[in-house]
């Protein structure tokens, strides 16, 4: 027997489905391992299509044990890998970037569903891909949102990606529901997002596809998104005015995809007084569309609180909390994964608004209670940090709040809070926290 045979076969023993892992790479040397090696022991082949890299990316990968095509890039990103999945040979296809793995503690779960749904007619017809969690990491590894993603599929001709840019598999039959699984993203990391270059040349693929069809609210969305990651704020402008014109698009679009809308022009909306009414219908069409989301459920009662609809905002902060309190897995969310002391403060607005006294200490000594859990984690401070800004505290005012947690005597804890401040644009309260820390040290001598 063949070393080929035999490693196909034990691999065959490890499970009776035969999973085919299927990725289209260029330049990703620094994480190609990572990427193929989640199912190196699980995969009945793993198969690399190279699109013109020019560093180790290839090599390391035939080291890895894969099988490597070349395929000439044409601007298309669907081409590139339906020409991955119809190298495929397995009962399955993973479709994953070389910036995304499986935990392994989710790998085994993963094989047991394929062979459950395999080993299943009945189930297996009525579903021919995967939904599962996909969980964004920041640069220190940290949950940064959760959102869903279809990335497994049955190996079938008729499935296959549309697109050239922001590609997705039109699929004949429902999803199969999975959240407990995840694929974590390395992608929106900062040490990795943005290159201009990559950027250029999506915008470049988007005009062209919107020149050909000017009404695709799929593409107004992709494109508004893309020129938004400039981060100035003509560009956020711009992404504006094209997010509503795809929202106002009379052609339909997939709720998973306005999600990109709704989740710029929210947050945007809600931060304007003047613009409350817009975040407040958005939010409604936004929960309608997407009722296992929490973030509109909790931007909705933001702006409640802040009109003094304590009632309204209530009841959908109940609803968040008991979202996180039930829930087996994550749930959707780019906000209070990272941030859910957030929610408890809120909540603690509600209660005060209510003249509810027991439930606003309750709340608030959650939020104390999570602050010193994360007091080192910017991640955590940081948005408590623009939120009570955004209610038109002073420094000192904000700094009361943070009194119960971090130490004015303690130059990690000033520090801490200053260059978190000054990371999130709170320059002045940042400034303010370093003269405290100037006059205690003179002070000192």
């Amino acid at each position: 027997m063949s070393k080929k045979k035999k490693k196909s076969s034990q691999k065959r023993n490890i499970s009776q489905v035969r999973l085919s892992q299927c990725m289209i790479v260029k330049n990703e040397e620094k994480n190609i391992e990572k990427a193929l090696s989640w199912a190196k022991d699980v995969a009945y082949e793993q198969i690399i299509v190279d699109t013109g890299s020019t560093d180790r990316t290839v090599e390391i990968a035939e080291k890895m044990g894969a099988k490597i095509c070349h395929f000439k890039w044409i601007d298309d990103f669907s081409a590139a890998k339906n020409y991955a999945m119809d190298q495929a040979k397995g009962d399955w296809i993973a479709i994953l970037d070389a910036d995304e793995y499986i935990p392994p503690e989710d790998v085994k779960e993963l094989m047991i569903l394929l062979n459950k749904l395999q080993a299943s007619p009945q189930i297996s017809g009525q579903h021919d891909s995967i939904n599962c969690s996909w969980v964004q990491l920041n640069d220190e590894g940290n949950v940064h949102s959760v959102l869903t993603q279809v990335r497994f599929f049955k190996n079938r001709k008729d499935l296959r990606y549309e697109g050239r840019i922001h590609e997705a598999v039109k699929l004949r039959s429902k999803p199969y529901n999975a959240e407990n699984l995840r694929i974590m993203h390395t992608g929106y990391a900062l040490s990795s997002f943005g290159a201009a270059d990559k950027r250029e040349r999506n915008i470049k693929l988007l005009k062209e596809e919107h020149e050909r069809d000017p009404s695709d609210p799929h593409i107004l969305f992709y494109l508004a998104d893309t020129i938004k990651s400039d981060g100035t704020d003509e560009s956020r402008t711009e992404a504006e005015s094209l997010y509503i014109k795809g929202l106002k698009s009379k052609k339909p679009a997939d709720p998973a995809i306005k999600r990109i809308a709704y989740d710029f022009l929210i947050p945007r909306f809600a931060e304007n007084i003047e613009r409350n009414k817009e975040a407040l219908k958005l939010c409604d069409e936004a929960i309608a569309e997407l009722p296992n989301h929490v973030d509109y459920y909790y931007y909705r009662a933001l702006i409640n609180n802040k009109n003094n609809n304590f009632n309204e905002a209530m009841v959908d902060l109940v609803k968040c909390e008991s979202i996180f309190l039930s829930a087996v897995v994550l749930p959707e969310t780019r906000i209070l994964v990272p941030s859910p002391l957030l929610l408890f403060y809120q909540l603690s607005i509600a209660a005060k608004g209510l003249g509810d006294e027991h439930d606003e200490i309750k709340y608030l000594a959650v939020v104390n209670a999570m602050l010193m859990e994360g007091k080192n984690k910017p991640q955590v401070l940081g948005p408590y940090l623009v939120v009570l800004f955004k209610q038109k505290m002073n420094g000192l005012e904000v700094f009361e709040k943070l009194a119960p947690v971090y130490d004015i005597n303690d130059p990690r804890d000033m520090l801490m809070i200053a260059r978190t401040a000054k990371d999130y644009g709170i320059l002045l309260f940042a400034q303010m926290i370093m003269d405290m820390i100037g006059d205690k040290f003179e002070n000192n001598k």
